[in-house]
């Protein structure tokens, strides 16, 4: 009757069902909202609890359960409907992303010059950043030794500054 892919996808699906409403409280909700009258008459009636509901279940002329029962098995149907097709697409999503893992390890041998250009540039950046260290140093040691003898050369200027006023003072 039902394949075995069939029966173990519908096994599946019902061991992983989310929680949602039961039927009970569907119905009890879908009553509700069928039989609105019943709230409003409840809340216009006047009187103590067991009057108002009183009055309030007077307000329905006719209780219709079956019509009730027949629209929460109708909303039932369209959440289980609902939540099987999710079901079906996520294992539909995740059987294509098998086929694609399966084709990449299939092209993992074709490819393998890739690798070995990707290593190449490595080898090659690795060289080019060394090298970059190296200017860098060797740039901050210049800078370094421009500033060491602009200081010196600034103190032996003050030195001959202070000796030439000394000396006008001396005058």
């Amino acid at each position: 009757m039902f394949s075995q892919k069939t029966l173990r996808s519908l096994l599946v699906f019902t061991e992983n069902q989310r929680p949602g409403p039961s039927f009970i409280i569907i119905y009890i909700v879908t009553w509700l909202a069928w039989h609105n009258q019943i709230i409003s008459a409840y809340i216009q009636a006047s009187g103590d609890f067991w009057a108002r509901g009183s009055a309030a279940i007077s307000a329905i002329e006719e209780n219709q359960y079956m019509l009730v029962f027949f629209i929460a098995c109708l909303i039932l149907m369209f959440r289980l409907a609902f939540a099987f097709l999710s079901f079906k697409s996520r294992e539909a999503l995740n059987s294509a992303d098998d086929d694609y893992s399966n084709a990449r390890e299939d092209q993992k041998f074709e490819q393998n010059k890739d690798i070995q250009n990707l290593l190449a540039t490595l080898e090659t950046t690795k060289k080019q950043l060394q090298a970059s260290k190296e200017r860098e140093k060797k740039s901050t040691e210049e800078k370094n030794e421009a500033i060491r003898k602009t200081l010196e050369l600034q103190q032996k200027v003050e030195e001959l500054q202070a000796d030439l006023v000394l000396s006008e003072q001396a005058k």
